[in-house]
């Protein structure tokens, strides 16, 4: 099973086929007033909803029933990209997608990213990807692992979320042997093959895939 969550992020960022995935759909703030408008069925609406103006609230209650409508305080401790895939977790799906949630603020972009980190989604750090017109970010945690080359993507990075040990780059163009962890972001690295294998000991490793020039992620 697939679960597609919308966030309310540019839609300019937007992969260029999003609305033929499969799966179903949570809008996450203003993420369900753009599934709303495209007539996009969601099994859940989100957030704080302090994006949507009074008109727009009162549609997607009118919408939606009452129990498929999560309406939390805006003075909470959980962002409503956090709270959509804390809810898509409690349907154990397959993999889960999440669009809207990068570009515009970069403190929300973040906190995205690194929601991955957090011990509460360890049944889901593999099953989640972070998708917008230009970039996949996906996770991997310890042992051996393949990753996959996305259609059109060029650049390959990896970044540490938190203490990595005996981290390796095993076959991409520009291999790495680490013994001890580094915070940083190890960019600009790219496939030679229609995948890249790399291992680890502990931790979490963030990997991004994007695209080069005009070319873009159909999701």
């Amino acid at each position: 099973m697939q679960i597609n969550i919308l966030a309310g992020g540019p839609t300019e960022l937007w992969p260029k086929n999003l609305f033929q995935e499969q799966g179903m759909w949570i809008g996450a703030d203003r993420g369900a007033w753009y599934l709303y408008q495209k007539n996009i069925p969601m099994i859940m609406a989100v957030g704080d909803f302090d994006s949507l103006t009074d008109f727009e609230l009162t549609t997607i209650q009118n919408h939606l029933a009452a129990q498929k409508i999560i309406h939390v305080k805006a003075e909470k401790d959980e962002t409503d990209t956090e709270l959509a895939l804390m809810y898509a977790q409690e349907k154990d799906p397959d993999i889960i997608k999440v669009f809207g949630a990068t570009g515009a603020r970069i403190d929300h972009m973040l906190s995205n990213l690194w929601l991955m980190a957090d011990e509460k989604f360890e049944s889901i750090v593999e099953k989640t990807n972070f998708i917008d017109n230009a970039n996949i970010v996906s996770y991997v945690t310890p042992g051996l692992s393949e990753i996959a080359k996305y259609p059109n993507s060029k650049y390959l990075g990896f970044m540490s979320l938190n203490d990595v040990e005996n981290f390796k780059i095993i076959d991409a163009k520009y291999p790495l042997t680490l013994t001890k962890n580094k915070y940083k972001m190890w960019s600009s690295n790219e496939f030679i093959s229609n995948s890249v294998h790399v291992s680890f000991d502990t931790g979490i490793i963030m990997i991004t895939q994007s695209v080069d020039g005009e070319k873009q992620h159909g999701s």
